[in-house]
């Protein structure tokens, strides 16, 4: 089973959305983060053909760049969850995604979110690596063996 987790892509600062202050949540894509978003999108698509279960930050840059990458990857089922913000509980949140796998599995998962999450989420799954710093878009894989409750690091895709 492989676990894709994706950070967002580049979104403006909170005091350039629109000219006015936004909300951390309302922060939108930069027209570079959409191209990050749509490229890591192809990328993915010559990894797998479908995504069995996505789930997506409810954040508008995550949602945003979720658009991009559907553009380029099928996918089974969606879901948005506030359990994968940037103040999300990881080790939870990694517990109760392993356990659900348990009993509907997935051959390929795909999480978008934020930093410090995605960092801590991975350094959950697989204890043997250092939280990893997302750049902007950037695809962290890992095989996932839930009834071990664990996974396994296989490396980052990143923009050149």
């Amino acid at each position: 089973m492989k676990l894709y987790v994706m950070r967002h892509g580049e979104a403006c600062s909170p005091t350039l959305c629109a000219g006015v202050v936004q909300p951390d949540q309302e922060r939108a894509l930069t027209a570079h983060g959409h191209e990050e978003a749509k490229t890591a999108g192809e990328w993915l698509a010559s990894q797998v053909e479908k995504i069995d279960l996505v789930i997506v930050s409810p954040y508008v840059r995550a949602q945003q760049t979720w658009h991009e990458v559907a553009q380029h990857v099928a996918a089974e089922v969606i879901e948005t969850s506030s359990d994968i913000t940037p103040e999300g509980d990881a080790e939870l949140f990694a517990s109760s995604l392993l356990a659900r796998l348990q009993i509907e599995p997935a051959e390929h998962v795909l999480l978008v979110s934020h930093m410090p999450f995605v960092c801590y989420l991975t350094a959950y799954l697989d204890r043997t690596v250092q939280p990893p710093l997302f750049p902007t878009a950037g695809i962290a894989q890992l095989d996932l063996e839930p009834l071990a409750m664990q996974g396994f690091w296989q490396g980052m895709h990143c923009q050149d």
